[in-house]
């Protein structure tokens, strides 16, 4: 298994306080980014594409996906 694979198995099953804790920290990684890279490397932009492209298209908006997440999250505490 991939570090990507595990990386969306481990999203999968975190809060959403938790990725958008993760969400932040990346954000700052990002924004620390120096502008001379070494040609050879991805940027931090390109790699978080391809993770966005790895998660199957189930046709729902963001805000859809966040309902239903937070419908679930609710449905188990009742």
């Amino acid at each position: 298994m991939s570090t990507l694979e595990k990386t969306i198995n481990l999203l999968n099953v975190l809060s959403e306080n938790q990725i958008e804790m993760i969400y932040s920290f990346v954000q700052f990684l990002s924004s620390q980014q120096t502008k001379e890279m070494p040609e050879d490397e991805k940027s931090l932009d390109d790699i978080l594409g391809n993770i966005v492209g790895a998660i199957p298209d189930t046709g729902k908006t963001l805000e859809e996906y966040r309902e239903e997440r937070m419908g679930e999250r609710y449905e188990a505490v009742n």
